[in-house]
């Protein structure tokens, strides 16, 4: 395997003195799906908060392409390309999709960033046929999709997602974990997925981490957490 893209050497954090994570270490590596799964309350999205600094951090770690990243703020860390996509509020609900993609785009040259919000488009259609819709007005799969495109026009080497199918419905849901795979196989992105539906993430996942009260229960292969049938029954709800 080849050398990890991101390391968390014993990450405890949490929000001022309430601790939500204790002793985390797990590595990310170039290319994957990182499946996060756990029970409610398991610590999941407060590990990416953590990751992109949006914490308190009592000790431990984050190492990013050999960097040490821990302590620096969420704008440094998006600017080298570590992005972390929230599961809401992660589009400006009052402005129009192609606003919402010139907002994402800002920092670039006027035809950079002609060419990236095309690059998208192409990669969710659906978007170009609301370039003048606010996004407010679109499904919950479409915001979703726009914010995966925002998130792709500044493209990042990793991304960060906290459950981006919640609330969705399932046909709608798996659409948008197929257009996640792509951004593995086609785009050759990194992925570190947190999401609630376990068994579509470890389907989907090349690799798993498994949080339990904070804690760090399994790091491995997706399919053998999947199939480890204790496992799966005490924390996860599959049969």
């Amino acid at each position: 395997m080849s050398q990890p893209i991101l390391v968390a050497e014993a990450l405890s954090s949490g929000y001022g003195k309430f601790q939500v994570l204790f002793d985390v270490s797990f590595r990310v590596y170039e290319n994957e799906i990182l499946a996060v799964v756990g029970p409610n309350g398991s610590g999941k999205s407060t590990l990416l908060k953590t990751v992109f600094g949006l914490t308190t951090i009592y000790s431990g770690s984050v190492i990013y392409r050999g960097r040490d990243i821990t302590r620096l703020p969420p704008y440094v860390k998006a600017r080298i390309g570590v992005a972390y996509l929230p599961q809401t509020d992660n589009v400006f609900a009052e402005l129009t999709v192609k606003e919402n993609l010139l907002m994402a785009a800002y920092t670039l040259e006027e035809n950079e960033a002609r060419d990236r919000i095309e690059e998208v488009l192409n990669l969710y259609p659906v978007l170009k046929e609301r370039l003048s819709y606010k996004a407010r007005s679109l499904s919950g799969g479409e915001r979703q999709m726009l914010a995966l495109a925002m998130t792709l026009v500044r493209r990042p080497d990793i991304i960060m997602l906290d459950e981006p199918t919640a609330n969705l419905a399932p046909v709608v849901a798996r659409h948008l974990l197929k257009k996640i795979s792509m951004l593995r196989d086609e785009m050759k992105k990194t992925i570190v997925l947190v999401e609630q539906n376990a068994r579509a993430a470890l389907e989907l996942g090349d690799r798993a981490l498994l949080m339990v009260s904070g804690r760090v229960s399994y790091e491995g292969p997706s399919k053998s957490l999947l199939q480890d049938v204790e496992l799966g029954k005490r924390y996860l709800g599959l049969r």
